[in-house]
């Protein structure tokens, strides 16, 4: 006789069998969202596939409980979506607004940071951004020991304030400087159940979660990349958007943005005034996917830290396929069409770029006189220090 099936694991196994159904019929959604077909597309198509049932399991399985909260990290070179921000370090936590919560960290030397309280995630259709504090605004001492106390109003010391609607805590690290700028290590606790450990998980939570995690992976595959695509049959292309702050946005940073349509031996030749900010880049995004690029290795990003600024106060940035040899280069390895995205973070001043389109053989006769050349072996050796600079994130 056989050992009888526990009906209360049985939901877990059951929910198992469930999720495994909705991943094998997630190529489905790449066709009907459009993804191109051709093999490497394919291929690159299925590997983001893969990496988002990858983070959102183990975000749903180890880092949902808002009970014992674990910062967990996102948006890495193979996690990501949404158009994140190459020189971001981001971290978030599931969180209680009836809760109070402390975050630590020592922060010395952090360029930026922004620390937000949100709903969700804007696929699906959380976009609410209840309340943000800069690490600039916050006194942190000589050493930069930061001790921020988050909770609903009343709460003493709070810096930020939670609504009824906030379900997470958003971290984001700016890096200007990839090479010397620190990464802060930062802890959370909840004050009341600190040092009570979580326990087992229950039958019933385990299979909540992987219904999420799946629900996670459907929704981003589509909604991201018709967000990609109605930007590209909505907007003009070579041309950007004037600087603003979209729907679920943090309130101080100012977006703007265009796609890119590029044949064989052209670039697209971006100029802007040197923004007054406490900081700015430039980064590259893919349709349908909506990522950012290989940015661990490949020129898909400059910040203001990177740039090379001409000698007459303007920033030029060449977006091409291929190497033009000049400084401040978006790759857009090898795609004709794409998004080009710009962010200014406590900006005072906002300039609205401009753009036109020539041959490579134009590029630098379309630059400054004083304008640097950047060699192939100059290149190699700056793309080596990127990929060295990026590894320091996560190692």
């Amino acid at each position: 006789m056989g050992t009888p099936v526990d009906s209360s694991g049985a939901v877990a196994e059951a929910a198992w069998r469930g999720l495994a159904e909705r991943l094998g019929a997630l190529p489905e959604r790449l066709d009907a969202a459009g993804f191109p077909d051709d093999p490497s597309a394919r291929a690159a198509a299925v590997r983001h596939l893969g990496r988002h049932v990858a983070l959102a399991l183990e975000a749903e399985l180890d880092h949902a409980d808002p009970r014992h909260p674990t910062l967990h990290r996102y948006e890495q070179p193979w996690s990501q979506w949404g158009a994140p921000n190459p020189d971001n370090v981001y971290e978030r936590c599931a969180i209680d607004p009836a809760a109070t919560y402390v975050l630590r960290g020592r922060t010395a030397g952090v360029h930026e940071a922004l620390f937000s309280l949100v709903e969700g995630d804007m696929h699906l259709g959380e976009v609410g951004v209840f309340a943000e504090v800069a690490l600039s605004e916050l006194d942190a001492g000589a050493a930069g020991d930061l001790e921020l106390v988050i909770g609903p109003e009343g709460t003493p010391g709070a810096h930020l304030v939670t609504d009824q609607g906030a379900r997470m805590l958003l971290v984001r690290q700016y890096l200007y400087d990839w090479a010397t700028d620190p990464v802060a290590s930062l802890s959370i606790e909840r004050v009341d159940t600190a040092g009570i450990p979580a326990g087992p998980p229950t039958p019933d939570a385990v299979a909540a979660a992987l219904d999420r995690a799946a629900r996670w992976v459907e929704e981003s595959i589509t909604y991201w990349a018709a967000y990609a695509g109605a930007s590209r049959d909505l907007l003009e292309h070579n041309t950007f958007t004037a600087p603003n702050t979209p729907p679920g946005g943090a309130p101080s940073i100012a977006y703007g943005g265009g796609c890119w349509e590029l044949a064989p031996g052209q670039a697209m030749v971006i100029e802007h005034e040197l923004p007054e900010a406490r900081y700015w880049n430039w980064s590259v995004h893919h349709l349908h996917t909506f990522d950012s690029g290989a940015f661990h290795e490949r020129s898909t990003s400059v910040n203001g830290a990177q740039a090379h600024v001409d000698g007459d106060g303007r920033v030029r940035i060449v977006v091409a396929a291929e190497d033009p040899g000049t400084p401040n280069w978006l790759d857009t390895e090898g795609q004709a069409f794409g998004m080009a995205v710009y962010r200014y973070v406590g900006a005072v001043t906002k300039p609205h770029p401009a753009a036109r389109v020539v041959s490579l053989g134009e590029v630098a006769g379309v630059l400054p006189d004083d304008h640097p050349v950047t060699t192939p072996a100059r290149r190699r050796e700056l793309l080596a220090a990127r990929r060295v600079a990026a590894q320091r994130r996560w190692s």
